[in-house]
């Protein structure tokens, strides 16, 4: 992978679809959850219209209420249950994951790389110039007498 934009993109895409496979699980455990409280609601409901019942008459309306309530905790069971698996799984989240782990450590080489010839650049500009300041000095020194004897030499 050498091409900066192209990594920084398939860091995006990763982070995207974490962001929405997390975004999924969450709405489908919610709606699950909140199907199961619905259930659990009746269910307390029933038992308690089944100990008022239970305490009329024998037997009659009671037990047909707790039996309802029973079988509504039971399918909030199932359902509370079948709320963990809604949604991408494990191993979709943790090639994405992986994915953006690795373009991230490209991007963090592109950048120590820029580094590293931002660096060679500034010493070899600061070559250059105590170069030229080298130079320039040499010449100022050999050229000064050699304007003044032909100066000289002139008049």
């Amino acid at each position: 992978m050498s091409d900066p934009m192209m990594k920084l993109e398939i860091l995006a895409r990763a982070e995207l679809a974490l962001a929405q496979m997390r975004a999924q699980r969450t709405a489908g455990r919610s709606v699950m959850f909140v199907v199961s409280m619905v259930f659990a609601l009746i269910g307390l409901g029933m038992i308690n219209f089944a100990a008022f019942y239970a305490v009329s008459p024998r037997w009659g309306p009671a037990v047909a209420a707790l039996i309802v309530s029973l079988v509504n905790f039971a399918i909030t069971g199932v359902v509370l249950v079948a709320s963990r698996k809604v949604g991408p799984g494990e191993k979709e989240e943790k090639l994405a994951r992986e994915i953006r782990d690795l373009a991230y450590t490209q991007i963090n080489r592109d950048v120590d790389q820029v580094k590293a010839e931002i660096v060679q650049i500034t010493d070899d500009v600061r070559n250059i110039s105590s170069s030229i300041k080298s130079f320039s000095g040499a010449a100022s020194n050999t050229l000064g007498p050699l304007m003044g004897m032909l100066v000289k030499a002139l008049k």
